[in-house]
């Protein structure tokens, strides 16, 4: 009886330090598992769409700013995409920036020309190589994933997974 109470107060005492150590490094080491909150303002950062164009999201300050995560692996994301590209052909006041997590530059200009995907210009495509956005600026941990800033780069709504009726929203 007593083996057992030892053995359970260690297996209890073992579960709390990992769950504070595990919470205490995301929190100090990898920031907040959400970084942004509605109402925060996004920082800004710089990228190359792959067509070599060069930005930064304050060039877009004046506007709607919709942050896309995706990939042309993603079953919902192939779904949803052509969504977001009638959404920004009807909205020129919106922007899109959709950061694909994929390998390589050449998987998306496959899934482009598989779906034949002709984004107007205020529709980025930018090749998050290695996550660097997604991991430093947005914590994304699902595939698709959205950010809606308002103009001023203030977020506005956080999507997780694939949404359905994005011209609800505007």
């Amino acid at each position: 009886m007593i083996k057992n109470m030892i053995i359970a107060l260690l297996v209890i005492g073992f579960a709390s330090i990992v769950t504070f150590g595990l919470d205490r490094y995301f929190k100090n080491q990898r920031g907040d598992f959400f970084i942004l909150e509605n109402g925060q303002s996004v920082t800004d950062f710089t990228f190359q769409t792959i067509n070599s164009e060069n930005s930064s999201l304050s060039d877009f300050k004046d506007k709607t700013v919709i942050i896309h995560f995706w990939a042309s692996w993603c079953a919902p994301c192939v779904v949803e995409f052509p969504e977001l590209v009638k959404l920004a052909k009807d909205n020129s006041d919106i922007t899109i920036l959709a950061f694909s997590s994929d390998r390589n530059a050449q998987s998306i200009a496959q899934f482009m020309t598989r779906y034949k995907i002709d984004p107007p210009p205020n529709f980025k495509i930018i090749h998050d190589k290695n996550q660097e956005v997604s991991q430093k600026y947005f914590s994304v941990f699902q595939l698709p994933e959205s950010f809606i800033l308002r103009p001023n780069l203030i977020l506005d709504r956080h999507i997780v997974g694939a949404y359905a009726d994005w011209e609800s929203l505007f």
